[in-house]
């Protein structure tokens, strides 16, 4: 990351700083939730900051002590999200963060059943491009046999 952000300084707009927290602290588990059919949606809830690139400090010990203080925020969050359910209204202040920081919470519901859609899908997908690829395969074949 470090130097990719140096090597990217103009094209580089902003970092996302995204913090997952899982109800009851429990994720999405594919066995339990799909193949013993338990179809109870988990909620997912994402909590991100969005800090302006040119905030952000340039020198390698400058950068670190911000990616520290960048984690200890998230244990704070993450502390918070799990005794009370949702994350803080507020961004816990840290010594770099600017006013211009913006902090969003978005709930994610998360189903098995479109969980499992999905997946059938890009298996069917799959053997549909493989198929197709096979009969490729053996037309050319068949040119030079």
């Amino acid at each position: 990351m470090l130097s990719a952000l140096h090597r990217d300084q103009k094209s580089l707009k902003y970092i996302i700083d995204v913090t997952i927290g899982y109800a009851n602290g429990r994720p999405f588990e594919l066995l339990t939730n799909v193949v013993a059919g338990d179809g109870e949606p988990r909620q997912t809830m994402i909590h991100y900051r969005k800090y302006p690139a040119a905030t952000v400090p340039r020198s390698e010990t400058m950068l670190t002590c911000w990616l520290y203080e960048r984690f200890a925020e998230k244990d704070r969050l993450l502390d918070h999200f799990y005794r009370t359910g949702n994350f803080a209204t507020e961004c816990p202040n840290g010594s770099i963060t600017s006013a211009n920081v913006k902090c969003c919470s978005h709930s994610v519901r998360f189903s098995a059943a479109v969980c499992l859609l999905m997946h059938a899908f890009y298996i069917l997908s799959t053997f549909m491009h493989l198929y197709v690829a096979i009969r490729i395969c053996c037309f050319f074949w068949s040119l030079f046999v």
